[in-house]
């Protein structure tokens, strides 16, 4: 099938760029700088022999799947206890609480542990939250202090996921977009204000919205219940929709944004390449080997990094390298159950769900584990965030372990 599409993901906000600039490396948002789950640090060691890394510090910040995001001196991320939700500020060197903004939110403990899946977004001098149920926040980055709240569900309707609001805000310009009821609400960034709200879809999935570029053209991809759609940011316009997913239908991998077309997965219906041009998206290829699950994919250089979940919840799922032009697989390596990843220079990160980090040089040919060391104990679903050579790692229980990766 002859793809014409070309697409890029957006660098999100100049805010978030100008942070980065100012204070050296950081992962502003759930997937870092460019939310495609890929680090530009090179200058970190995975030399750390029998004991493992360095710690650098240990927190505790309540039950929940949220992840850090840090920049500059800050590390922020979210808990739950005592049926409140928490955003909580960190000093990324040491991890001393700065500050705690707390309000009532049930741990909605359904099947699992429960408590916030959204990571706080950094953007400028604000933190960009929101919780299962739909209540977002903005606070002041330095001091915690309320600048706007909105309750979603009083305002455009509640959702009819039973699991709520899993993915991140994503924060583009004057805007900040949440995967929200049967589609996304755009809010405004200064006030909070509701743009527009859309329908359409089949129930919100566990996905961050991803921005991309289609020729010139911004799209919004939002992975539904039971499909992708693509929208314009600026007014809510559905440009196509996408049928995906069977099974229990739980999508908590991000679309993929590749230079030619998008990649979408799941743990109950494989992945799926798709070319997107115009009003349309069709796929180039559809099979069983790389069904992401809790992780998303990484792409880089023609090739798909990612855990596959066709050994869905057992320990034995493997991290495989998957070929972006007919979907075979170049490689696997076993062993890393409901685990997640992130890249940096020619490495993967990856922690399994049992708290084991491994490092692996992966190449389309092969994929060499350098190192391994048991970091966390507890369930680990949450993908690791690395900033200025620290590596932040965190359990369901809310144990958070800051390493250090470099002197």
């Amino acid at each position: 099938m002859r793809n014409n599409s070309t697409l890029a993901v957006i660098v999100l906000s100049a805010g978030v760029l100008n942070m980065q600039n100012s204070c050296g490396d950081a992962w502003p948002q759930r997937r870092g700088p460019l939310n495609n789950g890929i680090s530009s640090e090179t200058d970190w060691s995975n030399d750390w022999g029998v004991d493992g890394p360095s710690i650098a510090w240990k927190a505790q910040v309540g039950v929940g799947f949220s992840g850090l995001s840090v920049a500059g001196s800050r590390a922020f991320t979210m808990g739950n206890a005592a049926d409140h939700d928490s955003v909580i500020a960190l000093e990324s060197t040491t991890g001393a609480e700065l500050w705690r903004f707390a309000y009532p939110e049930a741990l909605n403990s359904k099947m699992y542990e429960g408590g916030p899946n959204s990571t706080p977004t950094i953007d400028g001098d604000l933190v960009f939250s929101v919780s299962r149920s739909g209540k977002v926040h903005t606070l002041d980055a330095a001091s915690g202090v309320v600048r706007w709240q909105v309750d979603l569900p009083s305002t455009v309707g509640k959702t009819k996921n039973d699991w709520g609001v899993s993915g991140s805000p994503l924060v583009m310009g004057d805007r900040v977009f949440i995967n929200y009821g049967n589609g996304a609400t755009a809010l405004e960034r200064s006030s909070g204000k509701v743009l527009w709200t859309m329908g359409g879809g089949d129930r919100n999935s566990f996905c961050t919205p991803v921005l991309v570029d289609d020729s010139g053209a911004d799209i919004l991809l939002l992975h539904m219940k039971k499909e992708l759609i693509g929208v314009r940011p600026r007014d809510g316009t559905r440009v196509f929709k996408h049928s995906f997913g069977k099974g229990f239908e739980t999508h908590c991998a991000d679309p993929v944004a590749l230079p030619q077309g998008v990649f979408i997965s799941s743990g109950d219906d494989g992945g799926e390449r798709l070319s997107i041009a115009g009003t349309s998206a069709q796929r180039i290829w559809k099979n069983p080997n790389l069904g992401t699950f809790t992780g998303t994919a990484v792409y880089r250089d023609g090739y798909l990094y990612g855990l596959d979940a066709a050994a869905y919840k057992r320990a034995d799922q493997q991290l495989r390298c998957v070929s972006v032009n007919d979907g075979s697989i170049a490689w696997s390596l076993s062993g890393y159950g409901q685990g997640s990843l992130i890249a940096a220079g020619d490495r993967l990160i990856v922690l399994s769900d049992q708290g084991e980090l491994s490092v692996v040089r992966a190449t389309p040919t092969r994929g060499e584990v350098l190192a391994t060391a048991q970091v966390l104990g507890g369930k680990c679903w949450t993908q690791p965030s690395l900033a200025d050579g620290r590596l932040y790692v965190r359990n369901a229980k809310g144990d958070v372990v800051c390493l250090k990766l470099k002197s």
